[in-house]
């Protein structure tokens, strides 16, 4: 990891245990390449910081945070990782739960920017859907409005850059 962090990465650094960091978004059998992603970035394990807080609520496995400096945003991308099948609502409930905790760890506005969300699922064979429609507009809903889900396949290469720089974020 980089030593000289920007003031939002480093006061997200700040906010979660040092045995929470990682360098890899990888994990639970999922592959997740970190290619053409920017090198000045933060990576929390998620279920261990959830456990270093004595929180037991739902949560995603991986948060990813780093500056789009092209925007002049801050990024916030909880991944949630399935091997196998995910199961939609159990997706949804994860997502919606990590983005709020990515609320309270991210910098404040005038530190680094606007904070951008961004929920993705990353999955191996395919997802349990509830309702057959909702595929086209897979969503979870934060700070009162409807956030879409980027859905890529665990293993792809530059599976993460790829769904990121589609969706304009990279």
């Amino acid at each position: 990891m980089p030593l000289n962090l920007s003031k939002g990465l480093t006061h997200v650094q700040e906010q979660v245990s040092p045995n929470s960091i990682t360098n890899s978004c990888s994990g639970e059998g999922c592959t997740v390449h970190l290619d053409d992603i920017p090198t000045e970035r933060v990576i929390i394990n998620v279920e261990k910081e959830f456990d270093a807080r004595g929180e037991s609520g739902k949560r995603c496995d991986r948060m990813l945070f780093y500056d789009n400096d092209a925007k002049k945003t801050f990024i916030a991308v909880p991944i949630e990782l399935k091997s196998g099948k995910a199961e939609e609502s159990d997706v949804r409930e994860k997502l919606e739960n990590s983005l709020k905790f990515a609320a309270t760890i991210a910098p404040d506005r005038k530190e680094s920017g606007e904070t951008i969300y961004i929920p993705v699922l990353f999955h191996g064979r395919g997802i349990n859907w509830t309702n057959p429609r909702h595929r086209q507009q897979f969503t979870v809903r934060f700070q009162g409005k409807p956030l879409h889900i980027l859905i890529g396949h665990c293993g792809r290469k530059r599976n993460l850059a790829n769904l990121l720089s589609e969706a304009g974020y990279l």
